[in-house]
């Protein structure tokens, strides 16, 4: 039988990343055909085939791997050596029971939504980015706003002074977006989410729509520069009436998750919601 081709994911850059793949390599080589990927090397929709990948790193790493790889549909799973992460499943100390697990079959992957966003000048298609996060509009300078014009379908919704606008997965809900006081979302939900980063006007809120939407926002300010971000690690320098497209991508990003843990149970640890129930008022009669 052929071995499977096992990719091994990382920031080669990072402290003690490569030591721990090296490492990994020594113990599935026996089963399967290892093949490392230096995420510090920004690649987009590589076509690889592999039965799966390991990233190596905290959630950057993972939103890395995803851009990466996630159109050759390679299920990624995350081993945790960052610092606050909700998409890692394992910790290095558990991937060598992991791994014996895996080399028995892998199990069926978690889906999860990506975005595709695209910079549109003067009608022409400049520029095509993916996200699994979010696809952010912000300002260059700290002591100017933007201004933003959002259609939804078609239809203008709003135009927006603030510092920025944020289009979310429900992936990213928990990212930037949490941040800039928009709602947690659950990450099988088929919604988009978008924030306004510090709006001046109070009544400007955050808007969930359909994962089907798509979003579009014109974006114009007389005296700053600003950009559009995915995932906080690809920018694009955006003009004056550039509009910025964004809708579901295509396909998504696959995850092997092995834990046994929630995600309601992931908010709890990683956003400290784990307070004490000896206060906590009995069932009402």
């Amino acid at each position: 039988m052929r071995r499977p081709r096992v990719l091994l994911l990382g920031n080669f850059q990072k402290p003690g990343v490569l030591d721990v793949i090296r490492s990994t390599e020594a113990l599935i080589e026996s089963w399967t055909r290892p093949l490392r990927r230096d995420l510090s090397q920004n690649v987009e929709n590589e076509r690889v085939k592999a039965a799966f990948g390991l990233v190596f790193g905290g959630d950057g790493a993972i939103l890395a791997a995803a851009r990466r790889v996630a159109m050759a549909g390679v299920p990624l799973l995350g081993v945790h050596m960052g610092k606050l992460g909700f998409l890692a499943e394992i910790r290095p100390e558990e991937l060598s029971a992991t791994l014996s697990r895996l080399k028995e079959g892998i199990p069926q992957p978690v889906e999860c939504m990506m975005l595709r966003a695209e910079v549109v000048r003067s009608g022409r298609v400049m520029r095509r980015c993916t996200a699994v996060n979010d696809a952010v509009i912000s300002r260059e300078a700290l002591n100017r706003i933007i201004e933003m014009r959002l259609f939804i379908d078609g239809e203008e919704v709003n135009t927006f002074r603030a510092d920025g606008l944020i289009c979310s997965t429900p992936v990213g809900s928990t990212a930037h977006s949490l941040a800039a006081g928009g709602p947690i979302v659950e990450p099988d939900a088929n919604v988009m989410v978008i924030s306004p980063i510090c709006p001046h006007t109070l009544s400007n809120r955050p808007i969930v729509v359909a994962s089907d939407a798509v979003v579009e926002i014109e974006v114009w300010s007389r005296s700053v520069g600003f950009a559009l971000t995915t995932d906080g690690q690809s920018m694009v320098r955006l003009r004056d009436h550039d509009r910025v497209r964004v809708r579901r991508n295509p396909w998504p990003l696959k995850l092997i998750k092995v834990s046994g843990r929630s995600f309601f149970q992931t908010l709890r640890t990683k956003l400290h919601w784990e307070g004490s129930t000896s206060d906590a008022p009995g069932p009402r009669s």
